[in-house]
């Protein structure tokens, strides 16, 4: 019997190497490759406490993603394979897949390696595939044995733990469900949608000249507008955080690390009192689940099943789709983390169509067409005007404006930029129309609490800086709020005073008529309407806003120096920037902030003023 072993492998020793034989490696590192792209991360994240942002569909997707490209080198290198003794053509295989799945570890986001260069890293993962080929070379048989016999095994592992995972999260949302405790009678639905990145300013809703909003304008004229709402902070998480929870980024420390279990969140209170929770999320980079955001929520869709997803799902694939260069080769300036607005609606909508009709919902909404690169359909994407010089900075290699000077582009490349964000807000503006439109079909919109807002602003050089992240002027902070509830919340009012996003949470438990037993600071919005109009002197306003250290910021960037903070007191706005300078403008009648105040006597008082609050917890 082994006599006839031995004859059997002597002879596929001395075979040539085939198609066949090429299949199994192509599969068999693919797999391979997955599961330690997938492995490897989650490790890092339960040792060394740095959020690692993964989906289910990972687990399926990045093999096949990786029998794409392992596939396509293996095919152009078969035909000299081919032609090779089996040893060596064994050991070459073994070479160009190890070095493949080298390159796929070392291009991981978490890796520390990822920073090196992409040509070090090439010869890095070819090097460490020469040194194991090394180990295996006196084994060559007896590998190629075990990938014929193993590889079965990893696709049914893979199948298993993908089934796995989906079904673990089915029947969770289902025993949750049935869990849930009864709901006030008659309990209004909440949806609360996140205008990632649209600032007021920008808005015909708040006076913009273009009519970016009409149909949020006339929804809005149903409920109540807050003229001068103010995030917590400039870029998303916090902000989002700030949102569900009415904590400042100092209390959560939810900033470049995800928001822990101390403090309760929305989702949480409402899931607690028979409310179904869903959450859509289009901003996959910043608010997957990974994010701590999810918390409470019984279902939460981030990442989903698409071709966008299945190519970021392979880091070779991921790292040559956002080169610069091959961007412009390509004419492909997407960001592969954002999901469009039409189906973040249509996931939505799907979704409350399973939710029993005894039941109230509370859904979170989260858009992002609005953020960089600026990427409007062809139907709104020269609205407003043309975008040509936009296109031709992106073909000549600059970035997208998040990290340029306003010395490094002209006044037309912040035109088309301008001109391209416009239409991206006219598009949000639309798709929301369709979804109230058909709210309103299936009898939901009238008992619906909606909140429409936006987790900060956007920047076009007004004080040096693009984007948002950078600073806290009120570009980057004065945001959109408008509320609405028929028969509850007041028709057609506009609210001058500036309010806080940190309110929102106490405002919706308020409007549900529902007790929060101490869990949320913050008052309720409530307050600025009807009967329940605010006492209390405008002089007792503190607005907080907040960034956190960020010095891989460029140098010139506020935040690269150090921690920031600004405060609205009554209609002034101070702002502490990163290297502790101060500033101080008249909120209210110089919005565009060009006319620093801090050396008047009023500038003097204030500043006074916020070093005191600061020093304090802010009420």
């Amino acid at each position: 019997m082994d006599t006839k072993q031995n004859k059997l492998e002597n002879g596929n020793a001395g075979a040539r190497f085939g198609l066949l034989d090429m299949l199994h490696f192509i599969i068999w590192f693919s797999v391979l490759s997955g599961l330690v792209e997938v492995t490897l991360p989650q490790m890092n994240e339960l040792i060394g406490g740095r959020t690692v942002f993964l989906h289910c569909h990972t687990i399926w997707m990045s093999p096949l993603a990786n029998v794409v490209v392992i596939g396509i080198v293996s095919l152009i290198l078969l035909p000299l394979l081919l032609r090779l003794p089996r040893s060596i053509a064994v050991r070459i295989s073994f070479i160009v897949l190890a070095s493949i799945v080298f390159l796929n570890i070392l291009n991981l986001e978490f890796a520390r390696l990822s920073r090196i260069h992409f040509v070090a890293k090439v010869v890095l993962a070819i090097g460490l595939a020469v040194v194991l080929q090394r180990f295996i070379a006196p084994r060559t048989s007896g590998f190629e044995r075990f990938v014929r016999r193993s590889t079965i095994g990893l696709i049914l592992l893979v199948l298993v733990l993908t089934l796995s995972i989906s079904s673990h999260r089915h029947l969770r949302e289902r025993g949750i469900i049935t869990a849930l405790n009864d709901s006030p009678p008659s309990a209004p639905n909440v949806l609360l949608i996140v205008l990632d990145t649209v600032r007021a300013e920008s808005m015909s809703l708040y006076g913009y000249e273009r009519s970016t909003t009409p149909y949020l304008t006339a929804l809005a004229r149903e409920g109540i507008v807050f003229q001068n709402a103010i995030a917590t902070s400039s870029w998303t998480l916090p902000s989002h955080v700030s949102i569900f929870t009415g904590r400042f980024r100092y209390e959560t420390a939810a900033d470049y690390s995800k928001l822990g279990p101390k403090y309760a969140t929305l989702a949480e209170f409402l899931s607690k009192r028979g409310y179904i929770t869903g959450g859509f999320v289009a901003n996959t980079r910043v608010c997957s689940r990974e994010s701590g955001l999810a918390r409470g929520f019984i279902h939460y869709e981030d990442y989903v099943a698409s071709l966008k997803e299945f190519v970021r799902s392979s880091p070779i694939i991921r790292f040559t789709l956002v080169h610069r260069g091959i961007r412009r080769l390509l004419g492909y300036y997407e960001n592969l983390h954002h999901i469009p607005a039409s189906l973040i609606s249509k996931n939505f909508l799907s979704w409350i169509e399973h939710v029993p009709s005894d039941l109230p919902f509370f859904a979170f909404l989260n858009y992002i067409d609005a953020h960089i690169p600026y990427l409007p359909p062809a139907k709104f994407a020269e609205k407003f005007g043309p975008i040509d010089e936009l296109e031709k900075i992106r073909k000549r290699g600059l970035p997208e404006g998040e990290k340029l000077g306003s010395t490094e582009i002209s006044q037309e490349h912040v035109d088309a930029m301008r001109n391209a964000y416009d239409g991206t807000i006219a598009y949000l503006d639309s798709v929301l129309n369709e979804l109230f439109v058909e709210l309103r079909h299936r009898g939901q919109l009238d008992r619906t609490l909606v909140i429409v807002v936006s987790d900060h602003g956007e920047e076009f050089g007004e004080h040096g800086t693009f984007a948002h992240g950078l600073d806290l002027y009120s570009q980057a902070i004065h945001v959109p709020l408008f509320l609405r509830l028929p028969a509850i919340v007041p028709v057609d009012v506009i609210v001058q005073e500036p309010v806080t996003l940190r309110d929102i949470p106490a405002t919706v438990i308020d409007l549900l008529g529902l007790r929060d037993d101490g869990l949320f600071p913050g008052r309720s919005l409530s307050r600025y309407w009807g009967d329940n109009v605010a006492k209390e002197p405008i002089t007792n306003k503190f607005i907080l806003s907040e960034l956190i250290h960020a010095p891989w910021e460029p140098k010139w960037a506020p935040v690269s120096k150090g921690d920031m903070k600004s405060l609205i007191i009554r209609d002034m706005h101070y702002i502490c920037n990163g290297d502790d300078t101060e500033e101080v403008y008249d909120f209210h009648n110089d919005p565009a902030e060009q006319n620093n105040l801090i050396q008047t006597p009023c500038g003097v008082d204030v500043t006074a003023q916020a070093r005191d609050v600061l020093k304090q917890k802010i009420p």
